[in-house]
């Protein structure tokens, strides 16, 4: 395996550049047979070492890294009510992605994303929890104390009790955010996925840590974490969740045309999903089992019928089995 800057596959070459992989391949063939342009096999695929591409293909190939790194930074400095969430996060993440290979770029970026999530969830909460204790009119939480009020704010019970993850603080994204310039940003992440699942047992094993192993520059992954930075997983919980199958649901399905997979291997279109859960109507305290759960559509569909009927969506018990665990 070649995990490092100095190779490129010809799509990714045609995808970063801008133009269709044909045209690459009619104009480069010539010079990798001539052995001007040196090449290695990786599994079944040819990859290129860049250095080795002619002048003017080196020149456009930095060219386009420097104005992916751009259109990141615009994007971030982009005021929160002028992005359109899903197809802006997508466009800045992919033209990010370089030679990174796709199968493995899916597992950085959603990983991101659910880390983003389950970290303003914990803020959230957490927030919620310092107003109590610090409000002298609450004479139920109020704590006068502030070493109190910090034991309270930490207390992992208070969070999990609401369904919310505990995050320890170098797993927190502002924390996070602070690194995002280091070289050594990747591995801060990887601890980070390893801090939340000692504190959270029923993650084990469920978190990816390959963000050191992955072929990914230590700026661009920066970069990365900057982008998401942008999205706010807003106070309602409802709310929360809805962008989250948005954007998680827009990625998955970018990601499967990447790999040249239907979408529906992912998940099932959200139109089909929520003609079933009108069928089934579910109910509060009632049950729904999805054996082919997916990205768990099923699920979030069953708690906005809820939410549209006037009941409470939170009070709906899910079990769900899935053969594919990249999805």
């Amino acid at each position: 395996m070649f995990k490092d800057d100095k190779y490129i596959s010809m799509p990714d070459l045609a995808r970063t550049l801008g133009v269709t992989h044909q045209a690459i391949q009619k104009q480069l063939k010539g010079k990798i047979t001539a052995g001007d342009i040196k090449v290695v096999m990786e599994g079944h695929k040819y990859l290129i070492e860049i250095e080795s591409l002619p002048k003017e293909f080196r020149s456009r190939y930095d060219e386009a890294k420097r104005q992916a790194i751009k259109s990141a930074v615009d994007l971030v400095k982009k005021p929160q009510k002028d992005i359109h969430f899903e197809k802006d996060l997508w466009a800045a993440a992919d033209k990010l992605r370089g030679n990174v290979d796709v199968s493995e770029y899916k597992h950085i970026v959603l990983g991101l994303l659910f880390l983003k999530y389950i970290s303003d969830s914990f803020y959230n909460r957490h927030k919620e929890l310092d107003f109590m204790v610090s409000d002298k009119k609450n004479e139920k939480y109020f704590i006068p104390n502030e070493k109190s009020r910090v034991f309270v704010l930490e207390d992992r019970d208070m969070y999990q009790s609401k369904g919310i993850f505990y995050i320890p603080e170098s797993a927190r994204w502002q924390y996070l955010r602070s690194k995002a310039s280091q070289t050594n940003i990747a591995k801060y992440i990887d601890d980070a996925m390893d801090a939340i699942e000692n504190e959270n047992p029923q993650l084990l094993g469920i978190l990816p840590k390959n963000y050191v192993r992955a072929n990914l520059d230590a700026h661009i992954l920066g970069e990365l974490v900057n982008i998401f930075s942008r999205i706010d997983f807003g106070y309602d919980i409802r709310q929360e969740k809805d962008m989250l199958g948005r954007v998680y649901e827009y990625f998955l399905g970018q990601f499967a045309d990447a790999e040249g997979k239907r979408g529906g291997e992912f998940f099932t279109p959200p139109p089909i999903v929520k003609l079933l859960v009108e069928v089934l109507e579910p109910f509060e305290n009632s049950r729904v089992l999805d054996p082919c759960a997916g990205s768990g559509g099923m699920f979030v569909q069953s708690g906005k019928f809820l939410q549209k009927h006037h009941k409470d969506p939170t009070k709906i018990a899910i079990y769900g089995q899935e053969s594919n665990q990249t999805t």
